[in-house]
């Protein structure tokens, strides 16, 4: 799917586990809006529920 068929979505579901993916969620839901990092523009949409383990969110503190 492109980013403006994800924007364009009721709701957006997003689930991440891991450490790994730690850096992608900081920047997915705190980081500036950036071309070079695509999840930021979920910030902009209305309906978007983010399911994380400890380990993904590690970086949200």
């Amino acid at each position: 799917m492109g980013i403006k068929e994800i924007m364009n979505a009721k709701e957006i579901i997003v689930i991440a586990t891991g450490k790994n993916k730690a850096e992608a969620v900081y920047q997915m839901i705190l980081g500036k809006l950036d071309e070079q990092v695509p999840a930021t523009i979920l910030q902009k949409h209305p309906n978007v529920t983010v399911y994380l383990d400890v380990d993904a969110a590690s970086k949200l503190k």
